[in-house]
């Protein structure tokens, strides 16, 4: 859903700069659909307006969800809340890009609105570029994404890091330290996902990853295998991505550093999700591990498509395995070797 109520919990997934190393496994999976024309440009829709509820004491202004929920008009047809979320979403983008230092203006496409400080030219690319990779998206995914809800995608491109990561310290309630991103899909109330790079082809991979994520939210994946999917079909439709010549590290070098930093101890934060936002080596190695392991669980297509359908985050998807047929320590161990790979779920020891 791209509206409503906030679910039971929030997830920011923050995409770091891309690992290339071996090539994706996953292309059979996530088939690239045959190429079409650019979309026409959508004629801007006539703007609703309606009541805005705000959280106080932000320093950037964080609607209350719960509140414009509350205020949707109990029987009304999917046109109408169609047209009551995008104009919460234009609303909201009105008075965030108020409030933030440059000169950001929103513009729109058939699925997306977008919130940028970019030229007429440059936000048009990107609105193309967000509609060709939701096409793609769905029909790589096929019964795995959901975009059930309504009003429109929304995209966040913030003109410097510090506006982004003073937007992301919303979503943050621990004050600890992060690790850097270049994009971050955020399941918070009304999802969305914001960037602050302004170079096409750097943007091309953000999109594709967190469209990834907003099309997958329906789903409770551990962050783990949510990573793993993403990454894969970043790679998948932008092959770039995984030619070897872009990597910092080869096979080899990989595989030492891989080696030298999961133990019994450090596996359980790749389980639960915490390597994916700590700072330092470990969240690379992190995101790496979740592309190789979930390549690996996709060789069979029917097995990882109800695995993927039954995985849950409170056991990591342990539960789930069952599906794959051999536990989830197996994948570890195809990558790492033989070693206590097995996730704790919540209450062992």
């Amino acid at each position: 859903m791209r509206n409503g109520a906030p679910r039971p919990r929030t997830r920011i997934d923050e995409r770091t700069a891309p690992t290339p190393g071996m090539d994706s496994l996953l292309k059979w999976l996530f088939r690239k659909p045959p190429a079409t024309p650019p979309p026409a440009r959508d004629p801007a829709p006539v703007r609703t307006t309606i009541q805005m509820h705000w959280i106080p004491g932000t320093r950037l202004p964080i609607p209350d969800w719960q509140a414009i929920a509350a205020a949707e008009a109990p029987a009304c047809d999917d046109a109408q809340r169609h047209a009551y979320w995008a104009a919460a979403a234009g609303g909201w983008l009105d008075a965030l890009g108020e409030a933030l230092p440059q000169a950001y203006a929103q513009r729109g496409s058939k699925h997306f609105l977008l919130l940028s400080a970019q030229r007429e030219r440059e936000a048009g690319l990107l609105l193309r570029s967000c509609e060709q990779a939701l096409r793609a998206i769905r029909g790589g995914l096929g019964p795995l994404a959901s975009d059930s809800g309504f009003g429109p995608f929304v995209v966040l491109l913030f003109s410097s890091q510090d506006d982004y990561y003073d937007y992301l310290s919303h979503y943050h309630d621990d004050g600890g330290e992060h690790a850097m991103s270049s994009g971050v899909f955020i399941d918070n109330g009304y999802g969305h996902f914001a960037s602050w790079h302004d170079a096409l082809d750097e943007l091309e991979a953000v999109v594709v990853h967190e469209l990834t994520h907003a099309l997958l939210s329906h789903l409770p994946l551990p962050p783990w295998l949510n990573e793993g999917i993403a990454v894969n079909t970043e790679r998948t439709l932008l092959p770039r991505l995984a030619d070897p010549r872009m990597a910092l590290y080869g096979p080899a070098e990989m595989a030492a550093r891989h080696a030298a930093w999961w133990n019994a101890e450090t596996i359980q934060a790749f389980w639960s999700g915490e390597a994916f936002h700590s700072a330092g080596e470990g969240v690379e190695l992190a995101y790496d591990l979740a592309r190789l392991t979930t390549a690996l669980a996709a060789r069979d297509e029917a097995a990882f498509q109800a695995f993927v359908l039954q995985a849950h985050w409170q056991d990591a998807g342990e539960g789930a395995a069952e599906a794959l047929g051999y536990p989830l320590a197996h994948l570890v161990a195809a990558v790492l070797g033989n070693g206590d790979w097995t996730p704790r779920v919540a209450g062992e020891t």
